[in-house]
């Protein structure tokens, strides 16, 4: 039984602490974006070397 009287409040920090994170990550921004991690995926490789080629082949002789 008197188990009970340490587990409870435990119980209570440990949720405390988890919605705390919750409402400090949402503030933050965390949960905006729910859709780009998911299509990340989706995208070539190949394609995504060849953009950044692109444009820093662009940068540096000066096109913009």
């Amino acid at each position: 039984m008197n188990i009970i009287f340490l587990m409870i409040p435990l119980a209570l920090a440990f949720a405390g602490f988890f919605v705390g994170a919750f409402l400090w990550a949402s503030s933050k921004g965390q949960f905006d974006d729910l859709e780009t991690p998911a299509m990340r995926i989706l995208i070539d490789d190949k394609n995504i070397k060849e953009n950044n080629e692109i444009s820093n082949e662009g940068s540096k002789s000066g096109i913009t």
